[in-house]
């Protein structure tokens, strides 16, 4: 599995952000109880976007809603 992933939806600005740091960023926005959408940098389209959101949902303590 790729460590770093396209973070923009442009091909002509092509971003590539690693996981780790994704996974990071997700993790504290939920544990800091922040919206999804005032968190995440990232285009939700893009691959970045999506996999921040599916950290980011995963990371939510159980009951709370996004």
């Amino acid at each position: 599995m790729p460590q770093h992933i396209p973070a923009s939806t442009n091909p002509a600005q092509p971003m590539i952000t690693s996981k780790a740091t994704i996974e990071r960023q997700a993790t504290e926005a939920a544990r800091k109880g922040q919206s999804l959408d005032d968190a995440c940098p990232y285009p939700f389209a893009s691959e970045a976007g999506m996999h921040f959101k599916a950290v980011y949902l995963l990371a939510l303590p159980k009951g709370a809603a996004a």
